[in-house]
């Protein structure tokens, strides 16, 4: 059977296929062998890193020179056995002076390869899917897909054939077929299929972050091309600098999309509370002693107490108990109609904290 180069399939091994020999005994038999013998042993395994079979892949210790080209190379990571009649007619061919010959013995040569992942598949998509016209930068994820064992270097070690790419769900799939076929055509494809999305600006935390922190402008950046998984609350945000000064409601990682719900608006003025007043013009700053009439955040606009004056203030808020006085406001007397509109409790504009 050996002898013959009858193949099998089920373990990945085959004897020498007879295209093999036909390569060796009729296209190569007008070159003459080596007129001098040369010392060489059988090697005692072999891995095979390129297309064909040679004849330094079988012995070791030839001279300069003397190797040869036999045939074909099994596919990658499959192997071939060569049995003793077949070593010994090769070495009898080309000259070579092999000591320890016998009929009894073998050589296996396996073809070196690699198996290709999610990433090679990956990349395969990305190239069908510019090949079709899509502009754009994409994110493959793969989920389901048959490992494949491709050559050593190898440009194209599969097609993509039949891309389906829903573009509302971001759901494809496709087929693969295989450039070294086993079987007959179409018989060694399979199945590939995941998602794509489109790469997109995003807002992303700058560093991890604690609950109840409140944010500041270095905290966050948008992400040109951000890659991850976009949450649908990470969508629709408000400006950024509206986001300064707001609390985070949860804990977060460096690189996480920014979402509506991680922020609430931090009280940092609350009504009834005594603030540090201030009033700042070119040259001037000015600052006393008041009461706020509302909650505020950060940047936010307040009503406030001057303690000193008794008038009604406009400020904003501009840390924990302080609050900015406009100066483009005009100061507006406790009882007066724009401050009764207000609804503010008249005991908040006595001499008491709180109502």
């Amino acid at each position: 059977m050996a002898l013959l180069g009858i193949g099998y399939r089920g373990t990945g091994r085959s004897f020498l296929p007879a295209c093999f020999w036909l390569a060796v005994g009729f296209v190569l038999a007008g070159e003459p062998a080596a007129s001098t013998a040369m010392a060489a042993t059988l090697r005692p395994s072999g891995v095979v890193h390129g297309a064909s079979v040679y004849l330094s892949d079988v012995f070791d210790g030839l001279d300069a020179g003397q190797d040869r080209l036999l045939g074909p190379a099994p596919a990658p990571g499959k192997t071939i056995t060569i049995g003793g009649s077949q070593l010994i007619a090769l070495a009898d061919q080309y000259g070579v002076d092999w000591d320890d010959q016998s009929s009894s013995t073998s050589l296996s040569l396996t073809r070196a390869g690699h198996v290709l992942g999610r990433d090679e598949y990956a990349a395969l998509v990305r190239k069908a899917i510019s090949q079709d016209g899509e502009t754009g930068s994409v994110v493959v994820d793969v989920t389901s897909f048959t490992p494949l064992v491709a050559g050593e270097n190898e440009q194209d070690p599969a097609t993509l054939l039949n891309l389906n790419w829903d573009h509302k769900t971001g759901l494809f799939s496709a087929t693969v077929q295989p450039a070294h076929a086993a079987g007959d055509a179409g018989a060694d494809r399979f199945p590939l299929r995941g998602s794509i999305r489109p790469v997109q600006p995003v807002m992303v935390y700058d560093h991890a972050l604690p609950s109840g922190h409140i944010i500041q402008p270095d905290d966050m950046h948008i992400d040109p091309a951000f890659s991850g998984t976009v949450p649908p609350l990470a969508r629709s945000l408000p400006e950024p600098e509206r986001m300064i000064g707001m609390a985070l409601v949860r804990t977060v990682g460096a690189g996480q999309p920014v979402q509506g719900t991680d922020l609430r608006r931090a009280v940092l003025v609350h009504r009834g509370d005594p603030v540090l007043l201030s009033y700042n013009s070119t040259g001037i700053r000015l600052t006393a002693t008041g009461r706020a009439l509302e909650d505020g955040g950060s940047g936010q606009f307040v009503h406030a107490l001057n303690l000193g004056s008794r008038m009604v203030l406009i400020g904003k808020v501009t840390a924990s108990g302080e609050v900015r006085v406009d100066a483009s406001s005009t100061a507006i007397p406790p009882d007066s109609e724009e401050v009764k509109r207000l609804g503010i409790n008249s005991l908040m504009l006595g001499d008491g904290s709180h109502p």
